[in-house]
């Protein structure tokens, strides 16, 4: 019995404490009037308190609509916190009210008996106002990274009291309109486009991204001047950008066969690279590449070159760090870009059997794998040491063909000779048995 008692007790009161909090949500204030509609700029859950900005505060209406149907209500305005509050005098409508001669500066509040007060702060922007007479440049020791804007201007602050009686601002927000370009991954190309940047406060306090291109920065706002077709608008001179931004892509002019071996790690030499340098020009006028070889802890540069391109043939097993610099035309702004490349060790293998014309694309040639070969030289013989084949590239291989035709079944022997990305030789001896069905109708040699 006293633990449903207690269920009972609990549920009780939850059903009370939500019947309290509609019962207090209910109380509703409106806001109207002013020469146009008032923004409800502020919703101060916390403190109970709505901040409206109007534009004109001689016509503005508060109106509050009572939870209870009572009309049973007085209304109260405070300067600075609520237990400091005067009685204001209002107009009955049933069980509604209507406040009259609102002025700047002053929250107002309703006592109703049983409901949690709730406050409006009105805030008459045309008492408000700011003047910017121009916008300009700051000069900053860090404008490769960011963009600072200053001017001659009186931006007052918008202020509003708590009911505890905290002062608190009430922050005008502006609209930064410039040009820039922006990378396309698709395209692989800078493109324009337009940024609008919303700063809150103090525009003068916020940075700016820096612009990719020359471009003129307008200041558009306040937002609130912006409601009350009041809005203001300056722009600066034309910017000259000194902000970068590259993107450093690679191509491999260099493609592996399918018998390329690929377990021993990185890339198979000779590797052909193409280094291309996208970034934002005329902004970005100088580049300089430098390739350098890291073993050991230890960098040695193989190569430095200026342009926006290059192409390197990497041939020795190891390591290397290509490396991108970009510079700005007047030489204010840099940044740099890497990539490694792992260039595998040399390895190569021969098979021992293959069978020609007797299952196409299955085992049909006679190829060997390897990795980081630079250089390579293979021979084919027949029992009686005469030569039936010879190749220079480790991608391709033998079809078991000499003159046209497959040759006969049986022994043969290869001899390879390779030098490797460890700058070693390498060299490869063996035999090859070819396997051929005896139905196989196809011409063949002896």
């Amino acid at each position: 019995m006293i633990f449903m008692w207690r269920k009972d007790y609990k549920r009780v009161l939850w059903v009370f404490g939500m019947l309290f909090f509609i019962f207090t949500l209910q109380a509703q204030y409106t806001v109207t009037g002013g020469k146009s509609t008032p923004i409800p700029a502020l919703d101060d859950t916390p403190n109970r308190l709505q901040v409206y900005v109007v534009h004109g505060a001689d016509d503005v209406v508060i109106r509050y609509t009572s939870t209870s149907g009572s009309s049973n209500h007085r209304w109260y305005r405070y300067r600075t916190k609520a237990l400091e509050a005067e009685a204001v005098n209002a107009v009955q409508e049933g069980s509604s009210s209507a406040l009259y001669e609102i002025e700047d500066g002053y929250g107002y509040f309703v006592e109703e008996p049983g409901v949690l007060p709730r406050y409006i702060w009105i805030i008459d922007y045309a008492k408000h106002d700011f003047t910017i007479q121009d916008l300009r440049f700051a000069n900053n020791d860090n404008q490769c990274e960011e963009l600072w804007l200053e001017g001659t201007a009186e931006i007052p602050l918008i202020t509003y009291y708590t009911p505890n009686g905290l002062s608190r601002e009430l922050r005008r927000s502006f609209e930064v309109v410039y040009n820039t370009l922006e990378y396309r991954e698709e395209s692989k190309l800078f493109s324009p486009e337009t940024i609008t940047q919303t700063i809150a406060g103090n525009p003068f306090d916020t940075p700016l991204t820096p612009p990719l291109c020359d471009t003129e920065i307008t200041l558009k706002g306040d937002l609130f001047a912006r409601h009350f077709n009041m809005e203001k608008t300056i722009s600066t001179d034309t910017y000259q950008a000194v902000g970068l931004k590259a993107r450093l892509d690679t191509t491999t002019m260099t493609f592996a066969g399918p018998n390329m071996f690929g377990n021993s790690g990185g890339v198979s030499a000779p590797m052909n690279i193409h280094f291309e340098a996208i970034a934002n020009e005329p902004v970005a006028a100088f580049y300089k590449w430098t390739i350098a070889y890291r073993k050991d802890g230890r960098s040695e540069t193989v190569l430095s070159f200026t342009g926006s391109s290059m192409d390197y043939t990497f041939n020795d097993e190891g390591s290397f760090v290509a490396t991108l610099e970009v510079g700005d035309r007047m030489g204010k702004c840099s940044l740099t870009d890497s990539v490694t490349i792992e260039i595998g060790e040399p390895y190569l293998s021969a098979p021992n059997t293959f069978s020609p014309g007797a299952s196409p694309g299955v085992n049909d040639e006679f190829r060997v794998a390897y990795k980081s070969l630079v250089s390579f030289k293979g021979w084919i013989f027949n029992r009686w040491g005469a030569e039936v084949f010879h190749w220079t590239d480790p991608a391709k291989g033998w079809d078991g063909k000499k003159g046209g035709k497959y040759v006969s079944p049986g022994v043969y022997f290869y001899v390879i000779e390779a030098k490797g990305s460890d700058g070693k030789n390498h060299s490869l001896k063996g035999h090859i048995n070819i396997i051929r069905p005896k139905n196989a109708q196809d011409n063949r040699i002896e």
